[in-house]
């Protein structure tokens, strides 16, 4: 069942519950889609609080979960997080932090995106956002392009790649339109579904009979089901490409970027100076400053590739 308002209040030091007459005045939000990586971020952003001295005496975290597309469910997330005097709000996705702003624009928002929060209309500019929002990045729509010239540099064949995106979010679409253009210049074929529904997604993966590879456009509905997708390509032996390793993307043939998880630790700085008085829209937007390239030989074994040397010597890690 999704938790709908459901704040769980967890100690950074000990991971129990902390009583209501003992709490920290200082409160931190997590609010975030109901998926497997949620867990994985918000203690990415736990560690970064760690990092900058934070503890259960100075603070407590509450979190959030809803489900994508439930805008109702969002809305009561975040009442719930005003009632309990929120000092910040961490929010991953840039939906659910256009949703929890419509809600409080007062409220002091990070989330975290795998888009450009300046496109999408989220902050004015990433050096200035303005308002009380501000963002990290863990991705460059651009690099859609550039997932798919290392694909074809790992599977020379590879000509008709499938995509699943959901159209409603702001950064798959641009991510989508990134691929785009990477594939007019490599002569791939793009074979786009969208996946508005777990449905969809289903529906989505049947095309793989139609492809010869798979590659993720990070954020929307998907994220949610990278292990479902990896399954169902490695089972046709269709080579993948994603955005970055983490638990739900081990088995893919490999990633290229930066891992939202340690970008979610980074996002703590930036709380820790609202915190201390800072305003979140005086605080630039950042940006990733490390790529990194995985790729798994166990992979590329069982789908009975040969990968070229000249692409395993730039990867920043190979996995035996």
């Amino acid at each position: 069942m999704p938790k709908l308002g459901l704040l769980l209040v967890i100690s950074l030091a000990l991971g129990g519950a902390v009583a209501e007459a003992q709490a920290p005045s200082t409160r931190i939000g997590i609010l975030g889609p109901q998926e497997p990586r949620f867990d994985e971020v918000a203690a990415g952003l736990k560690q970064g609080l760690r990092d900058h001295g934070h503890s259960d005496r100075t603070l407590e975290i509450l979190e959030a979960q809803v489900v994508r597309g439930d805008q109702a469910g969002t809305r009561t997330a975040v009442a719930g997080f005003l009632r309990q005097r929120t000092t910040v709000l961490f929010v991953i996705g840039s939906e659910l932090a256009r949703q929890a702003r419509a809600v409080s624009p007062d409220l002091p928002i990070v989330f975290v995106t795998p888009g450009d929060p300046v496109a999408a209309g989220l902050v004015s500019s990433l050096a200035r956002p303005g308002g009380n929002t501000t963002a990290m990045t863990f991705e460059y729509p651009e690099l859609a392009g550039k997932r798919l010239e290392l694909l074809k540099e790992l599977a020379p064949g590879v000509r008709r790649v499938l995509v699943l995106y959901d159209p409603r979010d702001a950064s798959p679409r641009q991510g989508v339109t990134a691929a785009r253009a990477g594939a007019a210049k490599l002569g791939i074929t793009l074979i786009e579904r969208e996946a508005r529904s777990r449905e969809d997604i289903g529906r989505g993966l049947n095309a793989l009979r139609e492809a010869e590879a798979l590659l993720v456009i990070p954020g929307g509905l998907p994220s949610g089901s990278y292990e479902e997708m990896i399954r169902a390509a490695n089972d046709r032996k269709l080579p993948t490409m994603f955005h970055a390793r983490t638990k739900a993307t081990t088995e893919a043939l490999a990633s290229y970027g930066a891992s939202d998880v340690e970008v979610a630790r980074q996002a703590a700085r930036l709380i820790d100076k609202i915190v201390k008085g800072a305003k979140a829209g005086d605080l630039p937007v950042e940006r990733p400053t490390k790529l990194d390239l995985v790729i798994n030989l166990k992979i590329a074994k069982a789908l009975g590739l040969t990968l070229p040397q000249s692409v395993l010597v730039r990867a920043d890690r190979v996995i035996e």
